[in-house]
This record gives structure tokens, sequence and C-alpha cells, in this order.
């Protein structure tokens, strides 16, 4: 069974992952602070509008924001495979 609210957690992982607040977040999608907290805190769905808003400015997390994969070699990643890059890079 499909989880309704999954997208949320992407969400709320991909603006961990940028380490951005709330209102950092908001003022680079130009989705409203309030519109993350309730989608964060599972009170409202993310709608289509505001995928492609955080898309145009994090393209590269378009399609695991929007369907949970990745498509590595299309440049399509998730926040967990660009911390494993990191790390990789780094040695850690």
């Amino acid at each position: 069974m499909i989880d309704q609210f999954e997208i949320n957690q992407r969400l709320k992982d991909l603006r961990a992952h940028l380490d951005l607040t709330v209102d950092e977040f908001s003022l680079q999608t130009g989705i409203k602070s309030g519109q993350i907290s309730s989608i964060e805190n599972n009170r409202q769905k993310l709608y289509g509008w505001q995928i492609q808003a955080i898309s145009t400015v994090w393209p590269e997390y378009a399609y695991w924001l929007a369907t949970g994969q990745t498509i590595p070699a299309a440049g399509q990643i998730s926040p967990e495979i660009e911390e494993t890059r990191k790390n990789l890079s780094t040695g850690t």
C-alpha cells in the first residue's frame, strides 16, 4: 500500500540534507513557510506546483522527490546518494 505522506517525508529529508531552515527553503522555492511546515507535519499534501518549484531550484532531486526513485545515470539523485558521494570523495 502506498503511504500518502511518504512524499512529505522526502521533502523534509531534502530540506534537512540541504541544511536549510523552513524560512530559507521558503525563500528559495517561493513556497510559504507555513505550507512547508504543514507538509512536513502531514497536515497538508505536497502539490504538483510545489514539486515544480522545488525542482526548479534543485533539479537533480526532482525525480526522487516525485517518485522516491533515482536515476543516477541521468543525474536524478537522492540526498542519500549525494551523501554517499561526498563521503566517498572525502574518504570518510
